[in-house]
């Protein structure tokens, strides 16, 4: 049997998706991504997950863009 995982993450916020959508919105017209694409969906999941692993202030999220 394999032990269940729980997530403890604190659900994501109106202020702390704005700052996440800014940082996204702003790579997505610096890449030249189109806003339904493979590539813009990767980096969205990745901008969310490195704000629930701590980055939360906007230059260390588009640090975490730019390693994308």
């Amino acid at each position: 049997m394999r032990p269940q995982r729980v997530s403890t993450l604190d659900p994501l916020g109106p202020d702390e998706l704005e700052l996440i959508e800014g940082i996204f919105l702003n790579e997505l017209q610096l890449r030249a991504l189109p806003l339904k694409s493979e590539e813009a969906a990767i980096l969205a999941a990745r901008l969310i997950g490195a704000y629930q692993s701590g980055v939360r202030d906007a230059a260390g999220l588009a640090a975490a863009a730019e390693r994308m």
